[in-house]
């Protein structure tokens, strides 16, 4: 019995010593293992704190030209929570090869363990609105209307029933709508209109025009005084500089390297069909007069981007004065595929209470300082149909007026 017991207490001292050495590698384990989560946890906060704080740079400081890059980021290792992080800055592309996207790559170190945070800014332009105006002073949305991308108002956004009839419901805003100082009713009591993805008040983003960027880019290709008249023609572009002057015929590649063709201290008259990226634009560089641009005929994009959104035309319509839908062509349906914008004024339907009833259907949107009646309501003019082009939320036709602000386009971690 002695000798066995001996033996068992032997067994069970090797078997006590045994789990007593898995169970301190099994705990030197779980703390290396609760080391490495925390360092990895820690260089992760690292860098997403160092993502957050470029972000917070770029927001307070504003960009430069499109394309030249106004901040380099922060190269030399910047101290936090026990570890470091780097900015680096890239300008890059789109997929209609403008310049003024902006990559951050932020790589943070702690403890041996790295962590790399990359975010993908986009200049924030007026093209990404459906509709935007400076003013409402005597218009109002109807019942009847619906606006089916982003809507900005810089002032009160009016809404009502004009007739003085009652209301059973109220304009459809299919898209985010921001105002700056509210929103009014034309008639009390009165529907609200339906923000199927809400309203957001006190938001200011006012016009901004750059002329001297726009001037700059259309070097080579900037016409100056009188008039121009161009007829967009796939990837061509016919242009004259008189109604009945000699037409040339250039590739946009050729005359528009860059994507912008403009006048400066002139009226631009343009119609015709593309199939490139292009933005025309008729400016006011200085004095009193030009900036006016005419709508003589439809423009369109040769493949619709509805049905094949990869396709690359996308078309920027700039005036620093009036933009006017004229009266020159033989029917009476307008169609305008692209983004338009007026720095002082707004869209107009010329003879719009006395031209034969037709439609304006537009794809894209338009920004303006004032909202203009298209139609006499009854049986004349234009009633604007405005489809969004969703290209617009991520991109803009070459070198669009921006918001001097950057859009947070993809975080990757």
């Amino acid at each position: 019995m002695g000798r066995q017991a001996l033996i068992m207490v032997i067994a069970y001292s090797l078997v006590f010593l045994m789990s007593g050495a898995l169970m301190s590698s099994a705990t030197v384990d779980a703390f290396n293992n609760a080391m490495s989560y925390n360092d990895t946890g820690t260089v992760q906060n690292i860098a997403i704190s160092g993502a957050n704080m470029g972000a917070n740079y770029i927001f307070l400081n504003k960009p430069g030209i499109a394309g030249n890059m106004w901040w380099t980021g922060w190269s030399t290792p910047v101290a936090y929570n026990g570890g470091s992080f780097t900015v680096r800055m890239d300008s890059v592309k789109d997929m209609y090869g403008n310049w003024g996207r902006i990559q951050m790559t932020t790589t943070a170190q702690y403890n041996g363990s790295s962590y790399v945070v990359t975010v993908l800014f986009n200049p924030s332009q007026f093209s990404k609105f459906a509709l935007y105006s400076g003013s409402m002073t005597g218009v109002y949305f109807e019942p009847s209307d619906s606006v089916f991308g982003p809507c900005h108002i810089e002032s009160t956004l009016n809404y009502g029933n004009p007739s003085g009839g009652t209301m059973t419901h109220g304009a459809y805003f299919g898209g985010k709508v921001t105002t700056k100082t509210g929103i009014a009713a034309l008639t009390n009591p009165a529907v609200l209109p339906t923000f199927a993805q809400g309203i957001q008040n006190g938001v200011s983003i006012p016009l901004s025009l750059n002329t001297t960027q726009l001037v700059t880019e259309a070097a080579g290709n900037l016409f100056s005084g009188g008039s121009l008249y161009l007829t967009l023609k796939d990837d061509s572009v016919a242009y004259k500089t008189s109604l009945a002057g000699p037409v040339t015929t250039k590739a946009i590649s050729q005359i528009a390297p860059n994507g912008v063709l403009a006048i400066d201290k002139g009226t631009l008259y343009v119609s015709g069909e593309l199939s490139k990226p292009l933005t025309v634009a008729s400016l006011r560089s200085s004095g009193s007069t030009g900036g006016t641009i005419h709508i003589t005929d439809n423009l369109t994009y040769k493949t619709d981007p509805r049905t094949d959104p990869n396709q690359m035309a996308m078309l920027g319509v700039v005036g620093y004065s009036t933009i006017t839908i004229d009266t020159v062509s033989a029917h009476n349906n307008f169609t305008v595929q692209g983004s338009m914008y007026s720095q002082t004024d707004g869209v107009q339907v010329m003879n719009y209470s006395t031209r034969p009833r037709g439609n304006l259907y537009v794809l894209g949107g338009w920004c303006g300082t004032q909202i203009y009646a298209t139609s006499n309501g009854t049986t004349a003019g234009l009633p604007v149909n405005v489809t969004y082009d969703e290209r617009f939320r991520v991109t803009a036709p070459p070198y669009f007026p921006g918001t001097n602000t950057y859009q947070i386009l993809s975080w990757y971690e």
